[in-house]
């Protein structure tokens, strides 16, 4: 399949591991330009933009703050700059905070959590907005979790920011539709990363994959296939949709 992504411009929030690195090397493969942000840890963006580069695509890295509001301003002109576009937006970041039930939480923490994922989603949209109006297409897409459908015991924070980009993607794929932008949420099942492979015994890992019924675990490859997909031309009448790459789970 020809994704038609050659040239185009991605901005991928949290590409140094896991999912953003997985969904990173993809765009990359199919010819984009890639920026990918990281928040503190350099070494793992380098690692990324390596592999990517080694295998000849075209990368940079870029740190971002998304609860610092001049931080978003700059990596957007940045862009703007370097690249006088952008095409597609994964919203795929994660601060998780700290877990803990509703009544021993401080508030504090609380809003933190909503601060970084919501208001820090909502900034950087609001940055790439213009930039796909200018090119009269675009592509939004969000990276949720499956503990929005299922709760989960001490994580109303977590859960809460996550489910606030339902309402804001749904919100974006009617009011921009008619500016050839379009946006999707993706519902990743806890995936096979490198990290969870690290936290968890393997035992515990393959007895959990036999609960899909696919009887495997999801990778990063395969979520990483459908924000390509979403991000792409290829894409031409999915909007406003929420995804789940869960196996049937």
């Amino acid at each position: 399949m020809d994704y038609g992504l050659r040239g185009k411009v991605v901005l991928i929030t949290g590409g140094s591991r896991g999912i953003g690195r997985a969904t990173a090397r993809k765009f990359a493969a199919e010819g984009a330009h890639v920026y990918i942000t990281y928040l503190r840890d350099r070494s793992e963006a380098d690692r990324t933009i390596d592999d990517i580069h080694m295998s000849g695509g075209s990368a940079q890295a870029v740190q971002l703050s998304l609860n610092d509001e001049q931080s978003i301003h700059r990596v957007s002109n940045q862009v703007k700059e370097e690249r006088g576009r952008l095409d597609v937006l994964v919203n795929n970041a994660v601060y998780w905070g700290q877990e803990a039930p509703i009544e021993d939480l401080a508030n504090e923490a609380w809003f933190s959590v909503i601060d970084q994922t919501v208001k820090g989603t909502y900034l950087i949209t609001k940055a790439a907005v213009p930039l796909m109006k200018q090119g009269g297409w675009g592509r939004l897409i969000h990276v949720s979790s499956s503990l929005v459908y299922s709760g989960k015991p001490n994580e109303s924070a977590n859960v809460t920011a996550k489910a606030a980009l339902h309402g804001f993607s749904r919100t974006l794929a009617v009011e921009l539709a008619s500016d050839g932008i379009y946006s999707n949420v993706v519902i990743p099942e806890l995936t096979l990363s490198e990290w969870v492979s690290h936290a968890f015994p393997q035992q515990m890992l393959e007895e959990y994959a036999q609960s899909f019924p696919t009887q495997r675990m999801g990778t990063l490859e395969d979520v990483a296939n459908l924000i390509v997909y979403l991000g792409s031309t290829a894409n031409s009448f999915v909007n406003g949709e929420e995804i789940r790459v869960t196996g049937g789970k």
